[in-house]
């Protein structure tokens, strides 16, 4: 489906003049007013600015401008005469100046550029043209690059590179590659790890997954990692008594080579189930808002405890008191409550709900709870915490409950979150982020990102490996491709592009999704309101497209596939999903079947992008 280059478009935003021009830039603007000594006010995307230019302009005209000094005044010279008067000459000048030929092409791509408003360059700009020039499909090429400069990334061919793989590649094809150039042939431990990732993101089982975990564990006894023993102790896998020289010990003593593990995979299996479901729902922001909560609350009790017995909440400070109100305040206020409730016990919940009316009357004589009962919320918290992992015991966790998931007992929504969160970790997509947050840590950076199949196929092309260069640089580019377009963040929304194999729901290609959403006062994404659509091929239904959308949470479901006897075939699920929707807080407004040879005849301008297998769908 070509909806991949039309998202392009969507994702685009005019950019803002940036605060210092670079000499040499190319600026579109728009001449505000005329001043004295050639001097002129000139509009500029989102910004004006007063700027000297050594040529008569004309109020209200716009121009092309090129960028001649900075400091100490700003020297502009136009490129172009006014666009009203003759918009094509200027840009026929501009593709002489960059040695580019003239043609109703390269006009078209031209003025798609200056509309932009971003500065360039000459050199970028004459890069532009070049690597479209070099393309087999120009027209994806051009759509391309006008998305790079859109988004200012650097236009450069390896940039490119990625996000032309990105937009005609298939995870599921290149995968498909990779695992038949493997075959089973005797491979370097590299080798199999990178034969390891792609069964499980291409959903295949792992038929011997006691004996990855063994590798594992002795892989860490070998290098001096303790991330695998940390998680099972956390797990309870092993005895929080056990020190890592002990168990070593323990085990050794049980079984001298080592070759067996001192647990069973079931129960492997069942404890890193139950540590998952303790994991709570939140992001890393929000999880920061907890630990604050509990860091007012534990120096409220302390102080507290210092009191005569038995005193009432009123008899702590007042600053005491707001501090704590605030820190709860903005947990109830973010919402982070509700996902939260599930995790606590019933006196913790019973709790809440009476601190909750300290909210609307802080002023008061009497409180709603007893130090015993702030203390028993307390230390329920404290506990809850001390059962989140860090990021790379999260990652560990969810890549050896994918690899047991055959012993685990998963509902399919269940199983389907798993295997995303496996593959979002295995690709290698937050590789530059873990590297970057470790980087006083070395060791353990590299230890990270060599768990990913990006950075295995990278070591590949420098050390050696089964996998063709053409395949490894392909996947990488893919990897990369979908890093660099599934972003884009602005003061009031956020959209995501993401991309996977489509094996895990028995896709015959990848699965797309898009989503957007609006943001909150902090800054979160404000899950009462979001659109998301998925962009499937299945092996029974073909192409098909699942448009939801939700507004004050409540959710409408349009499905467009070919199939007249759509509808049909999801009524009897419609009950089941009422009722998954109304367990996470939401509510099923409508959900329709649309038959997409019709769907062009109610599409309108703003709110359609045509797709060229002759189907319209709304973005």
């Amino acid at each position: 489906m070509n909806h991949l280059i039309n998202s392009l478009t969507r994702l685009s935003t005019h950019s803002a003049l940036p605060v210092k021009p670079k000499s040499g830039q190319l600026i579109k603007g728009k001449v505000i007013q005329s001043l004295q000594y050639n001097k002129f006010v000139v509009s500029m995307g989102m910004k004006s600015v007063e700027a000297k230019v050594n040529q008569p302009l004309v109020k209200g005209s716009s121009y092309l401008f090129q960028v001649e000094q900075v400091e100490p005044d700003l020297v502009l010279r136009p490129i172009t005469v006014s666009e009203e008067r003759s918009g094509p000459l200027g840009l026929s000048s501009l593709l002489k100046q960059i040695g580019v030929q003239e043609n109703k092409d390269n006009l078209s791509l031209m003025k798609a550029i200056v509309d932009l408003k971003v500065p360039l360059d000459k050199k970028d700009l004459a890069r532009v043209f070049k690597l479209v020039q070099s393309s087999a499909n120009q027209r994806v090429s051009r759509d391309i690059l006008l998305h790079m400069i859109s988004r200012k990334m650097p236009i450069q061919p390896s940039v490119y590179s990625a996000l032309s793989a990105k937009y005609t590649a298939e995870y599921s094809q290149v995968l498909s590659d990779v695992t038949q150039q493997l075959g089973e042939k005797s491979l370097s431990a590299s080798d199999e790890k990178i034969k390891s990732m792609v069964q499980t993101l291409r959903a295949e089982q792992n038929q011997n997954a006691e004996g990855m975990i063994l590798k594992k564990i002795k892989s860490d006894l070998a290098n001096g990692s303790s991330t695998t023993f940390e998680l099972f102790k956390k797990s309870g896998i092993i005895d929080t008594k056990d020190t890592y020289s002990s168990f070593k010990q323990n085990w050794s003593r049980l079984n001298p080579s080592m070759e067996r593990l001192p647990f069973t995979k079931e129960q492997v299996a069942a404890s890193l189930q139950e540590l998952l479901q303790n994991q709570l729902p939140i992001s890393p922001s929000e999880n920061q808002t907890i630990k604050q909560w509990a860091h007012t609350s534990e120096r409220l009790l302390s102080l507290w405890t210092q009191q005569p017995s038995n005193p009432d909440f009123s008899t702590l400070s007042e600053q005491t008191r707001k501090q704590w109100t605030e820190t709860f305040k903005k947990v109830v206020n973010q919402k982070i409550l509700e996902r939260l409730t599930p995790y606590f016990q019933e006196s913790t919940k019973l709790f809440i709900e009476k601190a909750v009316t300290l909210l609307g009357n802080e002023k008061r004589d009497t409180y709603p709870f007893t130090k015993a009962e702030f203390k028993s919320y307390h230390s329920d918290i404290q506990d809850l915490l001390g059962k989140q992992l860090p990021h790379v015991q999260q990652k560990l966790l969810v890549h050896l409950l994918q690899s047991l998931s055959q012993n685990i007992q998963l509902s399919d929504k269940d199983r389907m979150w798993l295997h995303m969160r496996t593959m979002m970790n295995e690709l290698g997509f937050n590789d530059e982020h873990d590297l970057l947050s470790s980087s006083s840590k070395l060791t353990d950076a590299s230890a990270q990102t060599e768990n990913s199949l990006k950075s295995l196929l990278l070591k590949g092309l420098t050390e050696g490996s089964e996998v063709k260069a053409e395949t490894a640089n392909r996947l990488i580019n893919l990897i990369n491709g979908t890093q660099l377009a599934s972003y884009s963040d602005n003061s009031e929304t956020l959209q995501i592009a993401l991309q996977f194999p489509g094996d895990f729901i028995g896709a015959l290609k990848d699965v797309h999704m898009n989503m957007e959403g609006r943001k909150n006062d902090d800054g979160q994404i404000d899950s009462d309101y979001c659109h998301v659509m998925f962009y499937l091929h299945l092996s029974q239904l073909e192409e098909t497209i699942i448009d939801l959308n939700i507004v004050e949470r409540r959710v409408s479901i349009v499905v467009y596939n070919e199939n007249p006897e759509l509808e049909k075939l999801f009524q009897p699920y419609q009950k089941k999903l009422e009722e998954g929707l109304e367990n996470v807080g939401y509510k099923l407004n409508s959900i329709k079947a649309r038959v997409t040879s019709v769907v062009s005849k109610t599409s309108s301008a703003n709110n359609q992008m045509a797709v060229e297998e002759g189907l319209d769908i709304r973005i």
